[in-house]
């Protein structure tokens, strides 16, 4: 009986053990299809599955060694059938000990095996390897969905085309425009027009207009003033886009889109403006050297007092960075 009482309890452990890592398993499963990065992370936890299924084993064990019990205690009822109950009762209690001493220490020495391949087991570098395989798996992911979703973009003001590296793409090229300079009204923030326009109707109220965008610093490009300003709209497929002022360089973990100058309306002009970051290695617009002006372009220049200086100084240009992450 104690036997069975031994073998029963070990059965009904490794159960309730095996029932509920089977829940846990079977809750991130409901969301399985909905998010293909859970799927990657449970095929990566495939390790942990091969030690579990050898505690199965390890139950299996136990079964048998049961079966073999019954098989003992059968012989011995044969016995005493056969030859009389001469000193078999007390031999019966002590094979049933024995019995039980060898199960438990070979049991034991399996679940020691056990424990110490789960202490020696590293989960710091199954952790780095699921999240090398996961970002893997997105970059995988986003490249093959293209320009569809997701990610962020930007300008790239003074180039009509985007940055040459991995994950960025064009989405299109066209000409910068914003207000008139010298219009109180005029919206302060320019854009970037496309080559090929589409048109609904052939008259307006003549309220509100859009000219383009002209260079008026050579600060800001070799014999630039007076030209006209291309523009590039690049979608960067992962994280987010900044601009950052007075840098040519990213913050460690974001990635440089492209460098340059930091440009602006003028003081002295009524319309608003803002600022925005002309490429390093600016682009004109053919036979666009007319001064017709429109939007215009002044390179910006640092003014001490409540900008410290240093780190600024005065008169100084500054430059600007778009970086992504």
């Amino acid at each position: 009986m104690k036997m069975k009482s031994f073998v029963l309890v070990l059965c009904i452990l490794f159960s309730g053990v095996f029932s509920k890592n089977a829940l846990k398993r079977n809750e991130p499963e409901k969301n399985q299809k909905s998010n293909p990065l859970i799927w990657l992370i449970l095929q990566q936890n495939e390790q942990l599955h091969a030690l579990r299924a050898r505690l199965v084993k390890l139950r299996d064990i136990a079964h048998e060694s049961q079966k073999d019990m019954i098989s003992l205690k059968r012989d011995m009822v044969a016995l005493k059938s056969r030859f009389g109950n001469f000193a078999i009762d007390r031999n019966d209690k002590s094979l049933d000990e024995i019995s039980s001493k060898v199960i438990a220490v070979a049991n034991k020495r399996r679940i020691d095996y056990l424990t110490t391949k789960l202490e020696k087991f590293d989960n710091r570098k199954l952790e780095k390897q699921i999240k090398k395989q996961v970002l893997s798996q997105m970059e995988s992911f986003n490249s093959n969905r293209g320009n569809s979703g997701g990610g962020d973009t930007y300008v790239r003001w003074g180039r009509s085309t985007c940055p040459s590296k991995k994950g960025t793409k064009l989405v299109y090229s066209g000409h910068a425009g914003g207000g008139w300079y010298n219009h109180p009204g005029a919206p302060a923030e320019p854009v970037c027009l496309p080559t090929d326009p589409n048109f609904l109707q052939k008259s307006g109220s003549n309220n509100a207009f859009i000219y383009g965008m002209e260079y008026e610093s050579d600060t800001l490009g070799t014999k630039a003033i007076d030209n006209d300003v291309p523009c590039s709209v690049c979608h960067v497929q992962l994280g987010t886009t900044i601009m950052i002022p007075g840098k040519t360089t990213c913050n460690k973990g974001w990635t440089l889109e492209y460098a340059g100058n930091l440009a602006a309306g003028a003081v002295s002009h009524p319309a608003p403006s803002t600022y925005v970051c002309i490429d390093l290695n600016p682009e004109y617009i053919h036979h666009g050297s007319a001064n017709y002006n429109g939007k215009l372009l002044y390179d910006v220049v640092g003014q001490c007092g409540s900008l410290p200086c240093p780190p600024y100084h005065e008169a100084y240009p500054l430059t600007c960075a778009v970086c992504s992450k």
